[in-house]
């Protein structure tokens, strides 16, 4: 089994990365109670299996990646919990207005084709229904991005800004709020800051240096999903709250 980071595998990830994936989950667990659910993008399953433990009324968890809808099936199980290997591009086992909530995270950055993903989100949700979507922060994700014009990132197709992102949400959802995980202050978002401070940590890569950089980007080791508000700062990740229109 391939572990690259694009997936978690709880017990085989850093304690950093695994906060950071359950906390996103464990706020979307507030939204599903008695709903139909669907978990696009689901990797190894085990936040289709909270998301069902939140008393979910259903939940359909769905991957592109066989491997990883195997693992699932074998140590994930709850009632109302199902696993399918899925393109979210084209869920074609999936009929129109299906679920009331549909939860997406760390998705959107990696699909090629953006607006079938949203237009195949739009569809599934039920009008009036809730997707909920997170995505890390270009500015702190990919600092090289002004210069290169792409992800450092391999694995990902786009990265976006607040602004770009909910201007592309925008298209299909109504944004309901805006939340993030791991605010850091504004100054840290200038890249030469971020330069200097990954330089710094080249140089003396240390296990203080390490936590010390950590610390300074996940807002003291908070990745609890908070709120955004004026001068919160930027968040590592974007966590959005859409509504599908009514009509």
């Amino acid at each position: 089994m391939e572990i690259n980071g694009e997936r978690l595998y709880l017990g085989r990830m850093t304690a950093k990365t695994e906060s950071e994936h359950l906390a996103r989950y464990e706020f979307a667990m507030g939204l599903v109670s008695g709903k139909r659910v669907a978990d696009i993008a689901c990797g190894s399953g085990y936040g289709a299996q909270m998301l069902a433990g939140a008393e979910a009324q259903s939940v359909h968890a769905m991957d592109i990646s066989e491997e990883a809808v195997e693992f699932a099936r074998t140590h994930y199980t709850a009632p109302g919990l199902m696993f399918d290997v899925a393109n979210a591009e084209a869920l074609t086992m999936i009929s129109n207005d299906e679920f009331d909530v549909v939860v997406s995270f760390e998705t959107i950055e990696h699909v090629k084709d953006v607006d079938a993903y949203l237009d195949e989100m739009k569809r599934i949700l039920r009008p009036g229904g809730v997707f909920v979507v997170s995505t890390p922060d270009r500015r702190l994700a990919s600092f090289w991005y002004w210069y290169f014009r792409h992800p450092t990132n391999p694995y990902h197709a786009r990265e976006y800004t607040e602004r770009e992102l909910l201007d592309l949400l925008s298209t299909r959802f109504q944004i309901q709020a805006c939340y993030g995980q791991a605010f850091v202050p504004q100054w840290l978002v200038f890249w030469p800051v971020q330069y200097v401070i990954r330089v710094f940590r080249g140089i003396f890569n240390t296990a203080r240096v390490r936590a010390f950089r950590d610390n300074l980007y996940s807002n003291g080791g908070n990745y609890k999903v908070m709120p955004k508000e004026p001068g919160s700062g930027v968040p590592n990740y974007w966590v959005i709250c859409c509504v599908r229109p009514e009509h």
